[in-house]
């Protein structure tokens, strides 16, 4: 009798922080379902990795294994780079990365072996659809992770060609006011996203440079993804299901599966707990922190890994939480401010010493989900709304780039779990808002559908909930499959 050898998953995100955590979490719910997972970093990050988490954060299991691409990394020689960093790893992967990733499929396969099996399947970021030359050639599944909300993705789609008129009008200074009036245009006719004004959806772009760079090589993701065997959003069915119904006919198949923590917490198996891809140091110490503080009594600011922002901004929403009276736990990345290190004025940490907290890092999820925390100040990045939906925290919404403004939109338009920030904000408007979410009417209402829209994430997460399945199906319907 023939042996049944064990199926085979080559796992590689876009080498971005925000890109790294969802696709190992989609890794280790695989290596649950029975696959062999060989999942793929860039030396320079696998470096950062142990720097920062130690050897045995990759170490893996027998069957679970961390390699390694020669990607180069952009250059950066100051903090003022980073907003860019997303647009030069993307060239340096148009360039690189399709003959790197091939070399290295085409190595496990001629080394494979009953403890490394061939490679059955892959599991792609969407930003690196070039694998789909790979799988084809080789006749396997290949399902690609869209590091986005359904609703991001489908206002992006979309929105390409109002965004280029609007660019148009910027650069004829003749042509303000048509700028200003498109942006006023509520978008009525795109699927899923009723009540939509232009200006929540030409936001995708800090720059027009950004916005040339992003469109030349978007149009080719969209063109390819389509001819994936699926597509995963980290969403689940209730929080977005008409977008979702509205995406489907534009992919072969389409999965929402998430929120990928909750999904995890249900296998009650600490062997994963180890594996961890995590590039910035964490500082533990917030916790013990956080467990001195009263239940519900402190905000929590974090902007991600790459959001910038100006002194004066850093200034503003220091004084800001200071005149609100309430604890405050800070991240403030040594990178946080453009061009400088985060240096905040010495009057204010006098003031706030027994209420505030600075870290560089931490585990987000472990605070998000901690008793003494009531709310969050957050950029609006796709993996920090999905992690605020599941610990059920209200947030206020400082959306920075890319689809940071449409889940800004639906957080505080439609989901009913934030308000938003202005752009410019000053420090006054900071104390009212951190007031309002923490004490305020409107925050209990906050809060209130916050909990509500955690029940639900929850259900879907659930042994038979819609998430379930989805992962199920995915695993039955297209992973296993033999061409």
């Amino acid at each position: 009798m023939a042996t049944v050898r064990m199926p085979h998953v080559v796992c590689v995100p876009f080498p971005l922080q925000g890109h790294i955590f969802p696709m190992l979490k989609l890794a280790k719910l695989l290596h649950q379902k029975g696959f062999h997972v060989t999942f793929v970093n860039t030396e320079y990050n696998h470096q950062r990795i142990i720097d920062s988490r130690g050897s045995n954060a990759l170490n893996g299991l027998s069957d679970f294994k961390f390699v390694t691409l020669p990607l180069p990394n952009p250059p950066s020689n100051s903090h003022t780079s980073l907003a860019l960093t997303f647009l030069a790893l993307r060239e340096i992967c148009r360039k690189s990365f399709p003959t790197l990733f091939r070399d290295l499929v085409m190595k496990l396969n001629d080394s494979s072996s009953s403890s490394n099996p061939p490679v059955t399947c892959l599991l792609s970021d969407a930003i690196l659809s070039y694998t789909l030359e790979l799988s084809d050639e080789l006749q396997i599944p290949n399902v690609l992770l869209w590091n986005m909300g359904a609703s991001g993705f489908l206002s992006f789609k979309h929105s390409r060609d109002q965004i280029k008129q609007f660019v148009a009008c910027l650069k004829d200074p003749s042509n303000e006011g048509a700028a200003n009036k498109n942006l006023d245009s509520v978008m009525e006719w795109i699927p899923g996203m009723k009540g939509a004004q232009v200006r929540d959806l030409s936001k995708f772009f800090k720059s027009k440079q950004q916005f040339g760079s992003m469109e030349d090589s978007s149009e080719g993701d969209l063109t390819r993804a389509s001819k994936a065997s699926a597509v995963i959003f980290h969403s689940f069915d209730a929080l977005e299901s008409e977008v979702l119904n509205d995406i489907s006919p534009m992919f072969q198949k389409v999965y929402s599966i998430g929120p990928l923590q909750l999904l995890l917490d249900q296998i009650g198996n600490n062997r994963y707990n180890s594996m961890d891809c995590n590039l910035w140091n964490e500082e533990p110490e917030c916790i013990k922190w956080l467990d001195s503080k009263k239940p519900s009594s402190v905000i929590y600011i974090n902007f991600g890994s790459t959001t910038v922002m100006s002194n004066e901004q850093v200034v503003e929403l220091a004084w800001g939480l200071a005149n609100s009276t309430h604890n405050f736990f800070w991240v403030t990345r040594p990178d946080l401010i453009m061009g400088d290190s985060a240096i905040l004025p010495p009057e204010f940490l006098v003031e706030t010493k027994e209420r505030g907290f600075l870290a560089s890092w931490c585990p987000q999820e472990e605070v998000l989900n901690h008793p003494s925390v009531a709310g969050f100040i957050t950029r609006c990045g796709w993996n920090s709304t999905v992690e605020s939906i599941s610990a059920g925290v209200p947030v206020i919404c400082w959306p920075f780039f890319g689809e940071h403004f449409v889940n800004c939109r639906k957080s505080c338009n439609e989901w009913g779990v934030g308000i938003e920030l202005s752009n410019n904000f000053q420090r006054n408007e900071v104390e009212n808002l951190v007031s309002e979410l923490m004490v305020g009417e409107k925050g209990q209402k906050l809060k209130s559908k916050a909990m509500e829209w955690k029940k639900v994430a929850e259900e879907a997460a659930s042994s038979n909930g819609s998430s379930s399945l989805s992962l199920k199906n995915l695993v039955n319907e297209v992973l296993l499959l033999r061409n």
